[in-house]
């Protein structure tokens, strides 16, 4: 009790309704290659309707910017929790594998309307000294609720296809009530000052490099880890035990990253991450033991799940609340980019070159990120000495 009552006013609907909904993406997640490839999609057509689905929420998510400033972050969080809900509901009851690219393109604009005027309503109702620790508990509360779910789907699915489904829209409509009922958008004056769009993103490009650089290491590492085991001999409970260490790392890791940014500064947190997600990245090169992949991955899941809530925390420092929606939906822009650009990039990679260079593009992504935040460090302070 004593916890929620230091939050700040606002966030414990929001924190709720975060759980729910990643409560409920995770109980369908595992399952919609098999209800596609039962309603006969091959391997092929199944990853192209993933990749419809990033597509869809990262060219709609640039929409959302103004609108979020406009009519705050209730309206749109409540649409796209309905949005999303609608289209899970419809997954369990498609005939064939068509109505899967629709049913993706009008779920990736729900998931659009929901991470960044989530991040946004954040940013906004967190007070500056408590910001960072703020989105480490939303990404520790995110994680928890995706942890949840795939054990208890996949369980009922073996009973009849479309509970999980049913069970997964319902959580998103429990959070609609949950933000109709005890949310309320803060009011925000509008002012009439807008700074040029190359200024804005210049304010903002070390949280929106930080994101890039977060997907295309965290997607990619999602996508092809598996193989990476495979082609090392490595079969069966081994693969799903490095995941699990990856998924634990990104629990554990937001909250406690985000206190440590708000005591020390938040670009030096990024900075010293940025290093560490180099380092870990770079030694996967340097062993094929087991152990200590399992370990390495785990290290990716801590440091990665720390840079994400950072990177958003930031954006509250360096944009005035009116510009809130806009900066936050350019960051999920840029997270989208990533999680497109990681893989493709990645697998040409691989293709070319083979599997042994996989982790190759990771730490080059991770070593323009601490690059381009040196140059940014160094400039700041020669800006202070003149």
């Amino acid at each position: 009790m004593k916890f929620i009552d230091k939050l700040d006013k606002g966030l414990l609907p929001i924190l709720l309704t975060v759980l729910l909904l990643a409560f409920g993406m995770s109980f369908v997640a595992p399952l919609i290659p098999l209800v596609i490839r039962d309603a006969g999609g091959s391997p092929a057509t199944i990853g192209q309707i993933a990749s419809i689905y990033f597509l869809s929420f990262t060219l709609f998510t640039p929409f959302l910017g103004r609108l979020v400033d406009r009519v705050g972050s209730k309206k749109i969080i409540i649409t796209g929790l309905s949005v999303y809900a609608l289209a899970v509901f419809l997954m369990a009851f498609s005939p064939s594998p068509f109505y899967f690219y629709l049913i993706r393109i009008f779920q990736g604009v729900g998931t659009a309307c929901l991470f960044s005027p989530t991040e946004s309503a954040i940013n906004v109702l967190s007070s500056p000294d408590k910001r960072a620790s703020n989105m480490g508990l939303y990404g520790l509360v995110f994680a928890i609720g995706f942890a949840l779910g795939p054990g208890l789907g996949t369980y009922l699915f073996s009973f009849h296809r479309a509970i999980p489904f049913i069970f997964g829209a319902a959580s998103s409509l429990v959070g609609v009530v949950v933000m109709v009922m005890y949310y309320e958008d803060v009011p925000i004056p509008i002012k009439s000052s807008r700074a040029r769009l190359h200024e804005f993103l210049g304010v903002i490009r070390i949280p929106l490099i930080g994101g890039l650089c977060y997907a295309v290491v965290e997607v990619s590492i999602g996508s092809f880890l598996s193989l990476y085991l495979d082609y090392l001999g490595f079969k069966g409970a081994a693969l799903g035990l490095a995941f699990t260490f990856f998924a634990i790392g990104g629990i554990i890791s937001p909250y406690p990253a985000g206190k440590m940014a708000d005591k020390i500064g938040k670009k030096p947190s990024l900075y010293l991450l940025g290093i560490l997600l180099s380092v870990i990245t770079f030694c996967y090169n340097l062993t094929p033991n087991y152990i200590a992949i399992v370990a390495l991955t785990f290290g990716i899941g801590i440091v990665a799940g720390g840079v994400y809530p950072i990177a958003l925390s930031m954006i509250g420092d360096l944009v005035p609340p009116d510009r809130m929606g806009t900066a936050n939906s350019t960051f999920s822009f840029l997270y989208g980019v990533g999680s497109i650009l990681g893989p493709v990039v990645t697998g040409w990679v691989i293709r070319i070159l083979g599997m042994q260079y996989l982790f190759y593009p990771m730490t080059i992504a991770a070593v323009i990120f601490v690059l381009i935040t040196l140059m940014d460090r160094k400039r700041e302070k020669a800006l202070l000495r003149s």
